[in-house]
């Protein structure tokens, strides 16, 4: 393992932010990512299903069940994410 990698991995459970600028930009910058990723974890879902129009099926045929079926998709990805990021 290179130096630069060993000394990520050891100062990475003991990074906290010291001042607030630090830790609002932390918590943007994790708040951008975590969007991101839930909004990937979507188009993921949508891309795996191409035979479900989600927008034709909200927008034209207001089918209630395909709504619940995606905020649980985006409920659960976001859910992932976080714990991703929170570790």
């Amino acid at each position: 393992m290179s130096p630069l990698v060993a000394q990520l991995f050891a100062q990475a459970d003991t990074w906290r932010p010291t001042t607030f600028g630090q830790a609002l930009y932390s918590t943007f910058a994790f708040g951008v990512i975590g969007l991101v990723l839930g909004l990937l974890g979507y188009k993921l879902f949508d891309w795996m299903t191409p035979r479900m129009h989600v927008e034709h099926e909200l927008a034209e045929k207001h089918n209630l069940a395909v709504a619940m079926v995606i905020s649980a998709v985006i409920i659960g990805s976001c859910i992932v994410v976080a714990a991703a990021i929170v570790g």
